[in-house]
């Protein structure tokens, strides 16, 4: 299974509020820790970005839930 990356948040507690949100809509989440915007491959640990990630077939879905979200005043995720 592919999956893409949806969106690259500031830190774990971030990536870990967005996938809460997805998996209760059924969609399976990734965290990765990620080193964009900053680039080079340092590894930043919990406290650095995360690409949240899902199943390139569930991406239109996991992206339309997400814009829900942020029109709901969800404004950090």
């Amino acid at each position: 299974m592919r999956y893409q990356t949806l969106k690259v948040v500031a830190n774990r507690v971030e990536a870990e509020l967005i996938r809460g949100y997805l998996e209760a809509e059924g969609i399976r989440v990734l965290l990765r820790p990620a080193t964009s915007p900053y680039g080079g491959t340092a590894y930043f640990g919990d406290t650095g970005p995360f690409e949240v990630q899902v199943p390139e077939r569930s991406f239109a879905r996991a992206r339309g839930i997400l814009a829900g979200l942020e029109e709901k005043g969800e404004e950090r995720i």
